[in-house]
């Protein structure tokens, strides 16, 4: 895999707040922040998470049994490599992302593949807030260990919205015992993150089914990163 693509420089490393940047301590040189736009990304090509592949960690669940059809949501599905994996598995998948050229690429993935799913460009907390229905299955390719930093209070009354009692909820984490440099990181998307964090985070919400050493594929190099495989299930 290569041909993958960097964050554009001129985006701050927090995107998530608006206005100037505040981080320099020299507040002659503050600038307008540019906003974000994940669209930005296919444009210049391929992102680094964008891979093609399969993670093998969520197939092993199914595999085995683990998860078993029902109704399914991903969050942030980027071109829909594993929501068409489990439509063709008999699930019944929502997919949302906020891109629109990824769900142009997931939509044209599903036709050629004969998946049938709902695929959805919208803001994933908007879209969530807007349900009426909940899921027994929902999971995440990296969008837990991104969006922790920033909105995890957010990200658990969306959990808490979206899930009934019984159901489950995976994801696929950064691992913290993968040595990266924190400029690689930035730059590649892999944020990290450690068990206990994860234990004490989604645990206010789940009881835990299994953390687990996984891994997850990047474009930035060829073998998969390493990364926490989590499966939790809604007690109440």
């Amino acid at each position: 895999m290569n041909d993958f693509i960097r964050v554009p420089s001129e985006y701050a490393i927090d995107f998530t707040l608006d206005g100037l940047d505040m981080n320099s301590k020299d507040l002659s040189i503050l600038r307008p922040r540019k906003e974000f736009d994940w669209d930005d990304f296919y444009r210049q090509g391929t992102p680094p998470w964008d891979t093609g592949l399969l993670e093998p960690d969520l197939k092993r669940l199914v595999d085995e049994g683990i998860v078993a059809p029902c109704p399914a949501l991903e969050l942030g599905c980027g071109s829909g490599i594993e929501a068409i994996y489990l439509a063709k598995k008999r699930f019944d998948v929502t997919a949302v992302d906020c891109s629109a050229m990824a769900i142009d690429r997931a939509q044209s993935r599903a036709r050629s593949q004969n998946a049938l799913l709902r695929i959805v460009h919208d803001d994933v907390f908007k879209f969530c807030n807007s349900l009426k229905y909940k899921f027994d299955f929902v999971y995440d390719i990296g969008f837990y260990h991104f969006i922790r930093k920033h909105h995890l209070s957010a990200f658990i009354d969306l959990l808490w919205k979206i899930t009934r009692k019984g159901s489950l909820y995976f994801t696929l984490a950064g691992s913290d015992e993968e040595e990266i440099e924190e400029s690689f990181s930035h730059q590649n998307f892999l944020p990290t993150v450690c068990y206990d964090d994860i234990f004490n985070e989604l645990g206010t919400l789940f009881e835990v089914v299994e953390i687990r050493p996984g891994t997850i594929y990047s474009r930035a190099r060829e073998e998969p990163y390493k990364a926490w495989a989590c499966l939790f299930r809604r007690p109440w």
